[in-house]
């Protein structure tokens, strides 16, 4: 399975994200970690996969060519490029939301993770409370996937 991750760029609870690449790794082999290029959380992905003989692909924005579109438009990049089964999302902001939105639009299941210990800021976790935030009208609803 080809599992694309993302997460906001605070995040840094690497145990967390370990947990869950545990978890859906158990339930479906992977063979492809996709992810942004996060310096924290990419680092342990790519670890995490070749401790685990997994390929990994990377998509690092082009902050000097983009500026600030970089963020979106290698998001919208990854997913279209890296066809992925699944995405995991990880507590982040904004972009974040939007990336699982726009998986969620191509027919991606999303995987969406709380944070431990969420709280308001300029990337917490989308997810906070137990329901997921309504989407805009004319958008794709998350879904909370459970992996039984």
């Amino acid at each position: 399975m080809r599992l694309v991750v993302a997460g906001g760029k605070h995040f840094v609870d690497v145990e967390q994200a370990e947990r869950e690449l545990d978890r859906i790794h158990a339930h479906q082999p992977l063979t492809v970690l996709i992810h942004g290029g996060h310096p924290l959380l990419g680092t342990m992905l790519e670890r995490w996969a070749r401790e685990r003989r997994i390929d990994v692909v990377r998509y690092p924005p082009n902050w000097q060519y983009l500026g600030n579109r970089a963020e979106a438009a290698r998001n919208a990049f990854m997913l279209t490029d890296s066809r992925p089964d699944l995405a995991l999302v990880l507590p982040g902001g904004r972009d974040t939301r939007a990336f699982a939105r726009t998986a969620l639009g191509m027919g991606v299941p999303v995987v969406a993770v709380r944070g431990e210990g969420d709280e308001p800021g300029p990337d917490a976790s989308p997810w906070q409370g137990d329901d997921v935030e309504p989407a805009p009208p004319g958008r794709p609803q998350l879904r909370l996937l459970t992996l039984a």
